[in-house]
C-alpha cells in the first residue's frame, strides 16, 4: 500500500512538473545562430508557454544528425520526429512537392509569388497525404550557377562538373540537357568536393553559398535565376497525433506564423547574400542573351519528359505553366 502511494505521488509530481511532456525531436541543416534556427526556437518557446509545457521541441542544428537520407531513416524508426528538408528530399515523401524546383521555370520572384498563391495548397496537401504534418513552404530565393570559370554560353557549360544534390533526378536531367556533367553528393560534402577538384561549379542559392562557405572556392556567378530554392519543416503524423487536439492546433498556429515570417524574410536575405558575394570578389557574368532561349527550351523539354515519367504531376506542370503564361501576358486571374 505504501509503495503504491509513493508511485502515485511521483507520477503526479512528474505530470505537474511537465516531465511527461511530449518532446518533438527535429533535425535541420540550419546552423545554430541562423535566422531560420532562431525563428524556429522562438516558435518552440511560444508553443511551450501556450501548452503549459506539454509540448517541447528539441532541435538538432547544423546537420549533426547526418544527411537527408540518414535523417529520413531516423524518422522511420522514431529516433527523430521531424526535420527541415529542401524540395528534393520532400519529393521522396510526395513527388509533387518538387514542382517549383523545376529549373529555369521562374524568371523572377514576382512569378514565384504569383504561382505560389494559387498552387501552394497542392504541395501541402501532398505532404499531409504522405503522413507528414507541415506548416507551409519557406522559400530561400533563386539559385544560380556558381563556378570557377565564367559561364555565359553552352560552350562554357560543356564539361562543367556541377554539384547535384544526392538523388535529385530533376537537376540531374536538366544539367545533362545543357551539356553539364552532374556530380551527385550530399549537401554537406560540396565544400570538400570543390576543395578536391571533384567539382568546379555548383547551383546554389547565394545564402546557401555563404552559409556553407562555398564562395571561398568559387569565382563567378552566372546572372540567370536557375531554380527556385525552398524547403519545409515536416513532422511525422504518428508523433504529432500523440498531442491533444488543442495542443496540435497551437503547434500549427504558431509554426505556420513562423514559416510565413521565414518565407517573407528569406528572399531579402538571399538578395543581401548575393550582394555580399559580389562584394567579396565573385564576379557576375551575363549569359549570352541569344542563347538563353535555347537554354530554356532544352530544360523545358527535360522538365516535360520528367513529368511524363511521373516525377511530378503533368497536370500540375500544365497548370503552373498556364499561370505563368497568363501572368507574363498581363492576364493573371
Amino acid at each position: 500500500m505504501r509503495n503504491r502511494i509513493v508511485v502515485t505521488t511521483l507520477l503526479m509530481m512528474a505530470m505537474s512538473s511537465g516531465a511527461l511532456a511530449d518532446t518533438l525531436k527535429i533535425a535541420t541543416l540550419a546552423p545554430e545562430g541562423s535566422f531560420w534556427m532562431e525563428e524556429m526556437r522562438g516558435g518552440a518557446e511560444a508553443i511551450g508557454t501556450r501548452t503549459e509545457g506539454r509540448v517541447q521541441f528539441r532541435f538538432y542544428g547544423g546537420g549533426v544528425q547526418g544527411n537527408d537520407n540518414q535523417v529520413r531513416r531516423k524518422m522511420r524508426i522514431g529516433q527523430l520526429h521531424g526535420a527541415t528538408f529542401t524540395a528534393n528530399t520532400l519529393g521522396e515523401f510526395a513527388s509533387d512537392t518538387r514542382l517549383y524546383a523545376l529549373p529555369l521555370t521562374f524568371r523572377d520572384m514576382d512569378e514565384v509569388r504569383f504561382v505560389r498563391e494559387h498552387m501552394d495548397h497542392y504541395l501541402r496537401d501532398a505532404l499531409e497525404s504522405a503522413g507528414l504534418v507541415n506548416f507551409g513552404i519557406a522559400g530561400a530565393g533563386q539559385g544560380y550557377l556558381m563556378s570557377n570559370d565564367p559561364v555565359s554560353s553552352l560552350e562554357d557549360l560543356a564539361g562543367q562538373k556541377t554539384w547535384v544534390q544526392e538523388g535529385d533526378e530533376i537537376a540531374n536531367a536538366a544539367f545533362k540537357a545543357l551539356g553539364i556533367s552532374p556530380v551527385s553528393m550530399p549537401l554537406t560534402d560540396v565544400l570538400t568536393g570543390l576543395q578536391t577538384d571533384l567539382l568546379d561549379s555548383a547551383a546554389v542559392s547565394p545564402v546557401g553559398a555563404v552559409v556553407l562557405q562555398l564562395h571561398t572556392k568559387l569565382s563567378y556567378i552566372s546572372d540567370l535565376p536557375l531554380s527556385y530554392v525552398y524547403g519545409a519543416l515536416v513532422i511525422d503524423q504518428r508523433a504529432f497525433s500523440r498531442l491533444s487536439g488543442a495542443d496540435q492546433a497551437v503547434v500549427r498556429e504558431v509554426m505556420e506564423s513562423i514559416y510565413d515570417k521565414i518565407d517573407a524574410e528569406s528572399v531579402r536575405t538571399n538578395d543581401e547574400a548575393l550582394k555580399a558575394l559580389v562584394d567579396k570578389g565573385l564576379k557576375l557574368v551575363k549569359p549570352d542573351e541569344n542563347q538563353v532561349p535555347l537554354w530554356r527550351e532544352r530544360v523545358a523539354r527535360s522538365n516535360r519528359e520528367l513529368a511524363q515519367k511521373g516525377v511530378v504531376s503533368e497536370a500540375l506542370l500544365d497548370e503552373m505553366l498556364g499561370l505563368l503564361e497568363n501572368f507574363r501576358a498581363g492576364h493573371a486571374p
